[in-house]
């Protein structure tokens, strides 16, 4: 008998697989880097609905395809990181302007070969009988979601992830104050997009919405922060290993930028996080 949950359940599981079907073909291929990215959001979002319906469904499928799902998320997301930090580079590059344009581009042509590996790995993967497998028991998911409570409250399953998101971040306060390690920031980031993710099996009520659109927000804020602090990290291993000057001094000014993108983030952040807070609260009446 068709439940609130179970056709919730069905109808994002359908289509976050009718995503990763969809740009399977442009992950092989490379070129369009939003295939990868598509691709890897896709998996990443069924691992949430799966995590925060949990309480309510067959605890065997959701292990097994979560950790199906974890393991294609992985190798997405080593061929998606470096998407993303080279097509970054390259636009750093074209601003720097020469010598250091051409400077940068050299310790580029290293992060390429490094991609064509990972993209190498990734098809290996998909051509895996596993991988068959995994959409076959994705699609049985979606036609008959395992749910054994069927008449739980979405609301409230919506609810707890949110209030592990505002635990997370009350920690970090009291730890930290206003100045929260680069680290934790990321993990705070992983949580509100569990919370995001969770919220988007309810129906689209004002509140909810509202409370969606605050925690899009804040993931860009924290997403941007995570990426300076990305390139910088990997900036710097490069050049050390490099005898080239002339990189290593166009790596710095990028390096430079990234601290400013940071700073540019962390400003950002307690407002991004107060709207949260204030829809949160009334999407939950808490």
């Amino acid at each position: 008998m068709p439940t609130e949950i179970a056709d919730a359940i069905a109808t994002v599981v359908g289509k976050a697989t009718e995503a990763i079907r969809a740009n399977e073909e442009g992950s092989r291929q490379g070129g369009d880097i939003e295939h990868v990215h598509q691709m890897r959001v896709a998996t990443r979002r069924i691992r949430a609905y799966l995590k925060a319906a949990r309480p309510v469904l067959d605890g065997d499928v959701v292990t097994t395809l979560r950790e199906d799902l974890s393991a294609l998320a992985a190798t997405l997301g080593a061929v998606r990181d470096l998407d993303v930090m080279i097509d970054r580079m390259h636009r750093e590059a074209a601003a720097l302007g020469e010598p250091d344009t051409a400077a940068l581009e050299r310790l580029i042509g290293s992060l390429d070969t490094e991609r064509d590996n990972d993209r190498l790995a990734l098809v290996t993967v998909l051509d895996r009988p596993d991988y068959q497998d995994m959409l076959t028991e994705l699609d049985s998911a979606a036609a008959d979601p395992p749910v054994v409570d069927p008449w739980a409250d979405l609301t409230d399953l919506a609810a707890a992830e949110w209030r592990r998101l505002a635990r997370a971040k009350h920690k970090l306060d009291v730890k930290y104050g206003e100045h929260p390690p680069d680290d934790d920031l990321h993990e705070l980031r992983i949580y509100g997009k569990r919370a995001r993710y969770a919220a988007e099996l309810l129906p689209k009520r004002t509140a909810i919405s509202r409370f969606l659109a605050t925690l899009a927000d804040l993931q860009e804020v924290l997403g941007d922060h995570q990426d300076a602090c990305v390139l910088e990290e990997r900036l710097r291993a490069m050049v050390s290993g490099a005898a080239d000057p002339d990189a290593a001094l166009a790596a710095g000014r990028v390096i430079e930028g990234c601290r400013s993108r940071r700073r540019s983030a962390r400003a950002e952040f307690p407002p991004a996080w107060a709207r949260v807070e204030s829809a949160g609260a009334k999407a939950f009446r808490e």
